[in-house]
This record gives C-alpha cells, sequence and structure tokens, in this order.
C-alpha cells in the first residue's frame, strides 16, 4: 500500500481515530490488526512470512534469555537470513528454476529488526519481550514495513507497550510537517527526476553530458525517493503518539565519505556498525582488523542491496573511501592548516562537501547500473568528446525529455529542498521543524500541497527500497 494512496488515507484516517478513540488496552489489538491489513495488501506470502519470522523472532528471544545464548541468537537470526538470501541468491543461481521468485516487500527490514532484537536480548541490552502481541506489533509496525526506518527495540518496543494516554499535539503536529515534506519530495521531486534517466539505460543513444546528467538525475532521485519515504513514515508514527529518530541528515551535505554514512539513511547504517563492524572487531584492534572489518561491513552492504557485481563494487568502493579517508585524515588537516584554513571554514566546508558528492556519485554510478557490463557499456560512452557549445548543451537536455519549464520548475524544488536540507544539516529536521514559527510551516505545509496537487508526477512510483 502506497503512503499516497487513497486506500492509504482511508486506513490512516480508521487506525488514527481508533488509537485515540479506544482505550488503552485495545491499542495492541488494533495495532496488530492494521500490521496484518497493511502486509496483506501486498500479498498472503508477505502476511506468512513476516508471521513466521516474528514467531522465530519472539521464541529465540525468550530462549536467548533463559540460557539459549548464542545459540538462540544465531538460530534467530539464520532463520530470517536464510529466507533472505534464498529470495536473492536463487533466482541469480538458477534464473530458469526461481524467475517467478519475488522477495515479500519489507523482508529485509524486519529481519535486520529480528536480527537488532535478538543480539540486543543476548547482550542483556534489553530484556526479551514476553507478550507476543508486542513483540508482533514491534517487528510489524506497519509505517516502517515496506521500508524502514529500522527502529531499535529499545526505542520502540516500550513505546508500543505503554502508549501515550494523551493526545500530543506538538508531535502530531510535527507528524503533519513531515508528511507533507515527504510528499512533496515524492511527487514534486523523486517521481519527476525517475524520468530522466534514460540515458543510464542506453547510453549509446545519448551525448556524453546527458549521461552525467542522468547520473545527477538518479543521485537525486535516489535520495529525494527514500527519504521521502522515511519523513512519511515517521510523520505517521508521530501522528500517532510515537518518536522516531531521523534516518537521514541532510546527507549530500557531508564534507567527508564517514560524515555521509553517519547521515545517510542512518538507521541501516548504524545497524551495519553496531553488529557487523565492532563485532569483527571495529577500529580498536589494530589496523589489519581494521581494513578486515570495514571491508567486510560495506561488502556484506553491497551483497544485501543486490546479487550482482555491481552492487559489491559499489559496497567495495565505499569501503576503500573510508580506509583512505582514515589514513590521510592527518595530512589533510595539516595541508588545510598550512593554508590557513581552520576545521570548519567556508573553503574547507564547500571543497569536503564536493569532492564528497563526486565520490558518492562514483559510488551511485555501479549501484544504479548493477552489472559490471551495464558500467563498462556506460563508460564507454561516457567518456566521448565533449561539445563546447550552446546547442550541444541544448541537444544533450531535449535528449533527455526536458523542457524549458520543466527544467525551471525542477530546479526550483531542487533549490527549496536543498535549502530546508542545508538548514537542518545539524540537527535533523524534526528539531529544525520544532524551532520554526507555526506561520512558517503552515505555510510550507500548503506549499508542498499545492506543489503535490499542481506540479507533481501523474501517478506514484513504488518506493526504490521496496526492491531491496
Amino acid at each position: 500500500m502506497n503512503f499516497l494512496s487513497l486506500s492509504f488515507a482511508g486506513f490512516g484516517v480508521l487506525v488514527f481515530a481508533g488509537w485515540w478513540g479506544l482505550p488503552a488496552k485495545a491499542r495492541p489489538w488494533l495495532l496488530a490488526a492494521a500490521n496484518l491489513v497493511f502486509a496483506g495488501l501486498f500479498g498472503a506470502k508477505a502476511v506468512i512470512c513476516l508471521v513466521l519470522i516474528c514467531l522465530a523472532g519472539y521464541l529465540c528471544g525468550l530462549w536467548a534469555q533463559k540460557g539459549g545464548g548464542r545459540a538462540a541468537m544465531w538460530l534467530g537470526i539464520l532463520l530470517g537470513l536464510v529466507p533472505l538470501a534464498a529470495y536473492k541468491y536463487l533466482p541469480l543461481a538458477s534464473p530458469a528454476l526461481f524467475e517467478g521468485l519475488v522477495a515479500p516487500v519489507g523482508l529485509s527490514f524486519y529481519v535486520f529488526k529480528t536480527i537488532s532484537y535478538l543480539a540486543d536480548v543476548t547482550k542483556g541490552r534489553i530484556q526479551a519481550e514476553t507478550c507476543p502481541l508486542c513483540y508482533f506489533n514491534y517487528v510489524g509496525f506497519f509505517p516502517q514495513l515496506a521500508s524502514g526506518p529500522i527502529q531499535r527495540a529499545g526505542s520502540l518496543l516500550p513505546q508500543l507497550k505503554a502508549p501515550a494516554m494523551t493526545f500530543d499535539r506538538a508531535l502530531a503536529y510535527t507528524g503533519c510537517v513531515r508528511f507533507c515534506w515527504g510528499m512533496f519530495l515524492k511527487k514534486c521531486l523523486a517521481d519527476q527526476l525517475a524520468g530522466y534517466q534514460g540515458a543510464l539505460y542506453q547510453p549509446d543513444h545519448y551525448y556524453s553530458l546527458g549521461i552525467v546528467w542522468s547520473l545527477l538525475a538518479y543521485t537525486l532521485y535516489l535520495y529525494f525517493d527514500f527519504a521521502s519515504y522515511s519523513q512519511m513514515s515517521i510523520g505517521v508514527a508521530n501522528l500517532l503518539g510515537l518518536r522516531v529518530e531521523e534516518n537521514f541528515l541532510s546527507p549530500y551535505f557531508s564534507r567527508s565519505i564517514g560524515e555521509f554514512w553517519r547521515r545517510w539513511h542512518v538507521s541501516l547504517s548504524s545497524f551495519l556498525r553496531d553488529y557487523i563492524y565492532i563485532p569483527l572487531g571495529g577500529s580498536r584492534n589494530g589496523v589489519p582488523v581494521l581494513i578486515l572489518a570495514t571491508m567486510v561491513t560495506f561488502v556484506l552492504s553491497g551483497a544485501w542491496h543486490g546479487a550482482t557485481a555491481g552492487f559489491l563494487v559499489w559496497g567495495a568502493l565505499h569501503g576503500v573511501y573510508l580506509l583512505i579517508g582514515r589514513a590521510t585524515k592527518k595530512v589533510r588537516a595539516a595541508a588545510w592548516g598550512a593554508l590557513g584554513q581552520s576545521e570548519n571554514s567556508p573553503l574547507r566546508s564547500v571543497v569536503g562537501c564536493l569532492f564528497t558528492f563526486v565520490l558518492v556519485n562514483i559510488g551511485w554510478f555501479f549501484f544504479m547500473t548493477g552489472t559490471l557490463h551495464q558500467a563498462q557499456l556506460v563508460a564507454q560512452y561516457l567518456f566521448q568528446p565533449f561539445s563546447f557549445s550552446l546547442q550541444y548543451l541544448k541537444e544533450s537536455f531535449t535528449q533527455l525529455g526536458y523542457t524549458s519549464t520543466s527544467m525551471i520548475q525542477l530546479g526550483l524544488f531542487a533549490l527549496l529542498a536543498a535549502g530546508i536540507d542545508w538548514c537542518a544539516r545539524k540537527e535533523g529536521f524534526g528539531a529544525w521543524t520544532a524551532r520554526q514559527k507555526p506561520v512558517l510551516l503552515v505555510l510550507l505545509c500548503y506549499l508542498c500541497v499545492f506543489a503535490t496537487l499542481f506540479f507533481g508526477a501523474a501517478g506514484t512510483l513504488q518506493n526504490v527500497y521496496f526492491a531491496f
């Protein structure tokens, strides 16, 4: 079910009214029903898979706390990872036999929730949940089911078990602003930019500049699409009186790759850090362990995104970026110091942002193309000679389908998104919203709704991370 569909509007109104209208004891049952209905709209397979993985995680969590320890934890993790790996890799191993095998929407995200829960129970960070209904509501929480964020049990479970008794108007107001902002990012930017990436699929039909612009369009599309879903997801949770951590913190204003990964898909980045990187040794056990932990973490991240070489290269490339950045940190600081530039000087920040953005774009090139063959094909036409003429510039854009109107419209919308991202870069969208005057937020909501209605893309494309 898409957040911007009429069916979700009706569904959401019913859940909202029931959540605040029913007694607190009835809310878990209402939420469980809502979770099942939401999952069911993606098909029976989605419901069966969700229920079975929830059952496995719940039982293994109880066993882990009662003495099962790591054996219980690993059993629960394997029961989640095996179907996830099967859905991702069996079609690659035997395309003819498993051609129609498609993973249920959200499988990765609730498997990751299960892994973090079991690891935290085993390490004693949280107590195993004894109420199966509460555990199901945590893992299958419908706003986070299809595409995250991957909220930890220690943060969400207590809120679900003891929901707020009174309606929090300030939090609900923030949730409305978030939802409107996410709607704008999705309809006016992500779905619009999705139509201007043709050069990455048929590079032989486009100029080099068109290929570069298609890659930039994909870079922006990926961020706006995923950030829009996260904003709407958090907004829905806020309307139910639930608090969720930020999932994107203006990542394209990062000054280094390390900072980028602290700002991009924060819930997944922290998951990789806490449950893969640190258990492998992290940064406190010598250089060889640091290199191994970094590369394994990012290659596994690439492997999770897809079963083709392009995703593995994307992951490995970011691992190399981080290692080189760490190795050259002191040299770069000394060079900037010699130029009289402090750590937070404007020049150093701008150069860092631009350089990081270029490196991220190179990574997205492999991420988007997926296979090395397609990457090689695109690269072959990417490095054709440029022509420094207005005619070449005009044809490069018209080939992609741009018109003067569409370019001005997208440019203005992108500037608005970049401006708010810049203002919210230090503390996140929610904290920035809380500091603004109500009249400004009302105007922002009206602008988002107006732009969506009159300038948004027709229809709504499926969120890109549904595929992962």
